[in-house]
């Protein structure tokens, strides 16, 4: 599963940095969407198999996932900084810092901003809200492309919100996916009924009431959580090799060559067929990826570089900008410099921590 998570998160690289050799992959959305599934079915995972009868379970699943998540925002965070502070030295102003000039802040919308870049949380609910310049006021809007400055041009790695959406899970998720399926297919339809009714009865269709309101994406998470059944079912089962196969091709050709097929809507329907599609070919795919690989090495080291790659991208295109050659601003090229950062990150972040992180595991285990 390890490659439908790399060409995932390359798929978000490509929406805010141009395509990769022309390829747009699935778009930054329906990506984020799709680990939306993908995050449902580890944490399903790992909460029935792993964090199951430790003492202190709750705390510890959640402090491990922060530990998974923290060191390498805050390295990403870190470096953005300083690299938007180079860009001030060497071109006399940032787009990073020149909004700040335009906002008289109060006390409370500063230390928002400051809690929500360093901690993730509440960066999502930043795209549901818009900034008074004058007296430094949050408002409530329902099109943050309609205010300025725009709120989410305060955070130094704004693509860190669906990060905010992801630990919001993280906190509900150990009440929710140790369920029986019906109680996860009662939410999850109470999560789809708070989208369609955001579409059709409040006229809701744009960003980001599309792809960033916890309550309609949650449905997204408990796929993921459905997904996990589904593997439950499997687990035992003999799945050919050649099906197996089948399977990782059919999902990375339609990943990567998403956008080439035609758009077909549907009336009062929030999702084209085409997502529907997507999605549902990602919910049965993963039980027989899962299966399949699970123990293989090199699948797993692919898969560890996404969140890296997504994390990191945006940095690299900052990096990028403040080089004077065109040629550093190529989709590809920033893809590759986000793929070999994040193998540093791997190396030095990533494996230190989850050695620290399996060790808490083992110790509550052993208690």
């Amino acid at each position: 599963m390890g490659a439908l998570r790399f060409f995932l998160a390359l798929s978000v690289v490509a929406t805010h940095a141009n395509s990769i050799f022309g390829v747009n992959f699935v778009g930054g959305q329906i990506a984020v969407q799709a680990f939306y599934i993908i995050s449902g079915f580890y944490m399903t995972l790992i909460l029935n198999e792993k964090y199951h009868n430790q003492k202190n379970s709750y705390s510890l699943f959640i402090t491990n996932r922060f530990m998974r998540l923290y060191p390498v925002y805050w390295v990403v965070l870190v470096l953005t900084i300083l690299v938007a502070l180079g860009g001030f030295w060497i071109h006399g102003s940032s787009t990073r810092f020149t909004n700040f000039s335009e906002v008289n802040f109060n006390p409370f919308s500063w230390a928002y901003l400051i809690f929500s870049n360093l901690f993730l949380f509440g960066q999502d609910i930043i795209m549901f809200l818009g900034i008074k310049p004058d007296n430094g006021n949050f408002f409530f809007t329902t099109n943050f492309y309609n205010t300025y400055p725009r709120l989410y041009t305060f955070l130094f790695t704004p693509q860190a919100w669906t990060l905010g959406l992801e630990l919001t899970f993280y906190l509900i998720a150990p009440f929710i996916v140790r369920k029986k399926v019906g109680f996860i297919l009662f939410a999850l339809s109470l999560s789809l009924l708070v989208r369609l009714y955001l579409y059709n009865w409040l006229g809701l269709k744009n960003d980001p009431w599309s792809y960033r309101f916890f309550p309609s994406e949650l449905m997204f998470f408990l796929l993921g959580c459905i997904s996990y059944k589904l593997y439950i079912a499997i687990k035992d089962a003999p799945i050919e090799k050649n099906v197996n196969i089948f399977v990782l091709v059919f999902i990375i050709t339609f990943t990567i060559l998403y956008f080439y097929i035609p758009t077909f809507r549907i009336n009062h329907n929030p999702f084209s067929l085409n997502e529907i599609v997507y999605f549902a070919v990602v919910v049965l795919s993963i039980p027989v990826l899962f299966k399949w690989l699970k123990n293989n090495r090199l699948d797993s080291k692919i898969g560890e570089l996404s969140y890296p790659i997504y994390i990191s991208h945006m940095l690299i295109i900052v990096l990028s900008n403040l080089i004077p050659i065109n040629f550093f601003r190529e989709g590809w090229v920033i893809a590759i410099g986000s793929i070999l950062f994040s193998v540093i990150l791997v190396q030095f972040i990533i494996k230190p921590i989850e050695r620290y992180r399996q060790l808490r595991v083992e110790k509550a285990t052993n208690r």
